[in-house]
């Protein structure tokens, strides 16, 4: 068949099939060898995999979604039929085997595989690698399973003004041959395919190191302006990370550098690469940030850090431990965020953005186990998400607490210990803190990492109680609850108390007071329901709680019931805009404001909406008139006031870069927030899109463009991105950003008619990979003007049997999404 261009989709492989090859497969090495020159579309490929195999009987296959041009197995020649789709079927003896398997695969757009990208300011071409959890095989034979960890010789060939980076440093300078240079790179310590990484292209580097760890930075030559200012606070981030993680796990850094790669149109915030950490580009601030985005992005920096121990020196079996790489990861950033940066402690952070994020997820019917039985490679990539990330590390912080902190410690150290550049799973870590714990670990494995749901903890008639949920069977719970008195117009704390709960003790006395807030240090993962005392005082006083951890826990619990449809969307934005915008914090201001107006947006009574962003707008208005000069809270204001604002003065003024405070520059994050809101409120925008663009050049002025574009309240404008999304050559980034403008609340009557050719594009499958995942999450209808229809025609194609697992999965998560809506909606209404 001749080679087309496109990257093999839908392929997958089962834990049966991983499992049975691992038990035959063992000792791999391959010497892969990558040709980037040969053209725009492809690519070749060749590997040599060196393996022992325990008996020669079982069936033994390689993972390769190219074009084979030639394959031997042992000196013999494999036939055409050999290679089935994916896969390259082998004969093997026993003992030590070699394969040979040569010829092309396909660069990516999407993000995965080899992804490749043209930089529009200067037609520089960059690739890069992201192959987790199922996509190594896209770019070179293997075998593509976490357990079959392989040392990797790497030689890359690419344009002579090509700098290419990988998990190791080249064994010798590269050496032009005319117009291209070849890479050789030293073998690394045992990885498996998903954490084999590269990127080539005409990047430049910045260079440091840290106890005699050589560190180096890369990004594209349009960026290395802003990646020069940002250096310093990077090496310094890096730097006390490494310091705090090797002391934490009494293990020096086991990898030989410590690279991280900008990479243009990245699908991850980062990967943990050994040596070659990838990089969303949106951690190179081009703009002015608040300190909360670098807090992020220092996080985002240690969780891949934390990898680098736990998941690339020790690595799971199999895709059910996800868990154990990304919860451990995640908790380890928030505990060395008082370390390794100038933040202060994270706990407090982490139970404003991330817990409510995971209780939602546990409101969807997908919701899951933390560890859950992983039938197959697309069952894992559905798995990234809250539930494993951010419940998983709630509950890690939890059984810290637990078994006390140098106690989980000390396991830690014995599992990385026990399985040194090998694989692990549950029962590993979990034996690791047997030895070491009083603290009954099975059970806490049992309650917490292998049953689904979040339980609901309320105080009601003087009785802390778990409520009932035949969904979420009862735990054993060791709450904090403190109880505050308002006096004078302020909460004063009257007393905290430890109260235990369990799956036979339903219930426990608890004193009364006019808040009172269970679970108010967030260490437990629980859902905390406030009586309707606690929650009018809540609503009425919430600002004058001297807390910020309780703060966190009621702000949470307002939200959660705004979502339940418990608490009219109104109210809680008017909470928001009485006591959310005193919070100092500006990371927590920014997302409270942020959620005041999603709530009116999308949770509240569409009649009353317009009337509702205009009381937001005119008290976001009056804050920032108030707000110190030149601070981040002046910047968070304006962009809030922008977002709601109808003002298509200031708005167009803001395009132009015009600026009405004297201390806010226009830069391009500015001019773009007003440029969308501009298109989407319909103001004339045509013209001030050019002046922006002009402004911005780069790929991220276009997909800003194309987002603003698609949110214009037109039919031509809606017909124009449809197509775009459907129909053009773009990459995946640039389809997503079009989806972001083309679905507005707002444009019911617009976007109507797009509900079924949305269902009828899911049902014809077309796409790789990703797009089908990305269009069923990005243009679900949620907003038309006949709901009801929508989710009857979506129930029919659920029952249908037409769509793939892992698209079933996000449509039955946006079917609940507009179901959640329609009741938090006459909620509001019902006020």
């Amino acid at each position: 068949m001749p080679f087309d261009g496109r990257v093999a989709s839908g392929d997958k492989l089962t834990q049966d099939e991983a499992a049975a090859r691992s038990a035959e497969v063992f000792d791999v090495h391959y010497a892969v060898e990558l040709d980037l020159t040969v053209g725009a579309r492809k690519f070749a490929t060749s590997t040599v995999v060196r393996f022992q195999a325990r008996s020669g009987d079982a069936f033994v296959f390689l993972d390769f979604a190219g074009q084979v041009e030639s394959a031997e197995c042992n000196g013999r020649e494999l036939g055409p039929d050999a290679h089935e789709g994916t896969r390259v079927r082998l004969a093997v003896r026993p003992g030590g085997n070699t394969v040979r398997v040569a010829g092309f695969a396909a660069y990516s757009r999407t993000g995965e595989g080899l992804h490749w990208f043209q930089d529009p300011l200067d037609g520089q071409v960059y690739v890069h690698t992201k192959f987790e959890p199922f996509a190594a095989h896209q770019v070179f034979a293997c075998f593509d399973q976490p357990d079959l960890k392989a040392t990797v010789d790497l030689t890359v060939t690419a344009d002579a003004g090509w700098v290419v980076v990988a998990n190791t440093d080249p064994e010798e300078p590269p050496t032009p041959v005319g117009d291209r240079s070849t890479w050789r790179f030293g073998r690394t310590p045992p990885l498996p395919p998903y954490l084999v990484a590269f990127a080539a292209g005409p990047f430049r580097r910045l260079r440091s190191s840290h106890r005699a760890v050589p560190l180096a930075l890369y990004a594209r030559g349009s960026l290395f302006e802003e990646l020069t200012r940002d250096a310093p606070e990077l090496f310094d981030v890096i730097g006390r990370g490494l310091d705090f993680y090797g002391r934490l796990f009494d293990l020096p850094y086991p990898f030989t550098k410590y690279d991280h790669v900008f990479a243009p149109e990245y699908a991850f915030g980062g990967m943990e690469h050994p040596g070659c950490v990838t990089l969303n580009e949106r951690f190179v601030f081009q703009h002015r940030v608040t300190a909360e985005a670098r807090r992020k992005r220092a996080e985002v920096l240690l969780h891949e850090m934390a990898h680098m121990w736990f998941g690339d020196y020790v690595t799971m079996r199999w895709w059910d431990d996800l868990w154990l790489n990304e919860a451990f990861a995640t908790m380890m950033a928030v505990v060395a965020q008082a370390e390794a940066t100038p933040y202060g402690e994270g706990w407090t952070a982490f139970a404003h953005h991330a817990l409510p994020a995971a209780r939602h997820a546990d409101r969807l019917p997908t919701a899951h186990a933390i560890r859950v039985e992983t039938a197959d490679t697309a069952a894992a990539r559905s798995n990234l998400g809250p539930i494993v990330y951010l419940r998983g590390a709630a509950v890690l912080h939890d059984l810290a607490s637990r078994v006390g902190w140098e106690t989980f410690v000390a396991g830690v150290r014995t599992f990385l210990r026990t399985h040194a550049w090998g694989n692990a799973d549950l029962e590993d870590f979990v034996a690791a803190l047997r030895k070491l714990s009083n603290e009954d670990v099975d059970r806490w494995v049992d309650e917490w990492l292998l049953r689904r749901g979040v339980n609901t903890v309320e105080v009601a008639r003087g009785r802390l109680v778990q409520l009932p949920d035949p969904e979420v069977r009862p735990r054993h719970l060791t709450l904090r609850v403190a109880a505050f008195d308002e006096r004078e117009g302020e909460l004063l704390l009257r007393h905290r108390a430890h109260v235990s709960l369990g799956p036979r003790e339903g219930d426990r006395a608890v004193a009364g007071a006019d808040l009172l807030v269970p679970n108010d240090d967030a260490v437990r993962h629980v859902k905390v329901r406030l009586d309707p005392r606690s929650r009018r005082t809540a609503l009425r006083s919430l600002s004058t709680l001297d807390d910020r951890r309780a703060r966190a826990v009621v702000w949470g619990a307002l939200w959660d019931d705004v979502l339940d449809a418990r608490l009219p969307a109104r109210s809680y934005a008017a909470a928001v805009l009485t006591h959310g915008v005193r919070e100092s914090d500006v990371g927590v201001l920014e997302a409270l404001v942020e959620r005041a107006v999603r709530a009116v947006e999308l949770y509240g009574d569409p009649l009353d909406r317009d009337r509702l962003l205009e009381a937001v707008a005119r008290r976001v208005r009056a804050q920032l008139a108030a707000a110190a000069l030149g601070s981040d809270r002046r910047l968070v204001l304006a962009r809030a006031l922008v977002g709601v604002g109808q003002d298509h003065g200031l708005l167009s003024d803001l395009v132009r870069g015009r600026s009405p405070w004297l201390d806010l520059e226009v830069d391009r994050d500015l001019r773009w927030r007003a440029a969308v809101r501009l298109a989407l409120t319909g103001g004339d925008v045509d013209g001030l899109l050019r002046v922006a663009r002009e402004a911005d050049p780069g790929d991220g002025g276009r997909r800003n463009a194309l987002t603003a574009e698609a949110a214009r309240p037109t039919r031509a404008a809606k017909e124009e991105a449809w197509t775009r999304v459907v129909g053009e050559d773009f990459s995946l980034a640039e389809r997503k950003a079009v989806m972001a403008g083309l679905r507005q609340p707002g444009q019911e009557a617009l976007l109507t008619p797009y509900a079924d050719r949305y269902l009828r594009a899911l049902e014809s499958g077309a796409g790789e990979a990703e797009f089908p995942l990305a269009f069923a999450r990005g243009l679900y209808p949620r907003f038309t003007t006949d709901e009801h229809a929508v989710l009857a025609r979506t129930d029919r194609l659920l029952e249908s049997g037409l769509l793939p697992e892992n698209v079933r999965k996000v449509v039955r998560e946006e079917r609940t999404e507009l179901a959640l809506m329609r009741a938090a909606r006459a909620c509001d209404a019902a006020r």
